[in-house]
């Protein structure tokens, strides 16, 4: 009889399982959150914490991908300085600014072959946004003073990223306000490069009075192009822009393209890239 009733006893004592009890991998959740002390639950919870980092990194590793995906070389990203942008400078595709934006990204060409200034678009300055060619990159774009005072600002073209050597052969056309500069890398002899034709080069009535007069120079029936040298290793150009009124704006086009023309124009660079970047700041 006294041994039943401890059997009893005991029995009720025994407390009642929970809904989390019942379940085995929850049970293991709430000790390794928890804490626990026996050896299985520490293992368990060295365990989950190596799974936990495990998918930190993959995550972190998808991410990598995407981001290599979107930066496709070849491509031309233009970008605002943050004091411009807090003052309310802003760019975009086109003149009516439907957009407010602090940068801009211009698509990649892939696989682009070497070409001629001559297989540019003749009209390659009077389309908006970007409108790239078969084997060159054309973007234009309009930077506004949406601030309420007058101000000064320089911009700069770089060079972002390059490999095999394409820089060297890579030209690039820029149109500031309807007038255009033609720039690449200085030659290895030292000199400019530059090339001839017996017909005259296309976009010469955009170009600077120098540039003109350089191919008005050119001997017999030969028509000169003479390039301007990038100002160093990465910088193709940069200049200042004076006195811009609230509420005004300026057009720039930029155009990217390896000449054939070009003596570094050889087979090592081929599979090679090139990307670009234009930065506006005070």
């Amino acid at each position: 009889m006294k041994r039943e009733k401890k059997q009893k006893k005991v029995k009720q004592q025994t407390p009642k399982r929970t809904l989390i009890s019942r379940f085995d991998w929850l049970n293991r959740f709430r000790h390794w959150w928890l804490g626990g002390v026996s050896i299985r639950r520490s293992l368990f919870r060295v365990t989950a914490a190596w799974q936990t980092l495990g998918i930190l990194i993959a995550v972190l590793v998808v991410g990598y991908v995407m981001a290599a995906i979107y930066t496709q070389s070849g491509e031309f990203i233009i970008s605002l300085d943050r004091n411009m942008a807090d003052d309310g400078f802003i760019l975009s595709e086109t003149t009516d600014f439907s957009e407010h934006l602090i940068t801009l990204y211009g698509t990649a060409v892939d696989g682009a072959n070497n070409i001629s200034i001559f297989d540019i678009d003749r009209n390659v300055m009077n389309v908006d946004g970007d409108h790239n060619g078969i084997d060159y990159v054309a973007y234009t774009f309009y930077i506004k003073n949406n601030t309420e005072d007058v101000h000064d600002y320089q911009y700069q073209l770089m060079i972002r990223d390059k490999d095999k050597g394409v820089e060297n052969a890579a030209w690039v056309m820029l149109f500031k306000e309807g007038e255009q500069g033609i720039y690449a890398m200085m030659g290895a002899d030292g000199k400019p490069e530059s090339q001839s034709s017996i017909s005259e080069f296309p976009f010469m009535e955009y170009a600077s009075k120098e540039m003109q007069e350089a191919q008005n120079a050119a001997e017999g029936d030969m028509y000169e192009l003479t390039t301007i040298p990038f100002e160093a290793k990465d910088v193709v150009c940069s200049g200042v822009r004076e006195d811009i009124e609230p509420g005004e704006y300026d057009k720039y086009t930029a155009v990217i393209w390896v000449e054939g023309e070009d003596p570094e124009c050889v087979d090592d660079i081929i599979g090679g890239y090139i990307e670009l970047t234009m930065k506006f700041s005070y």
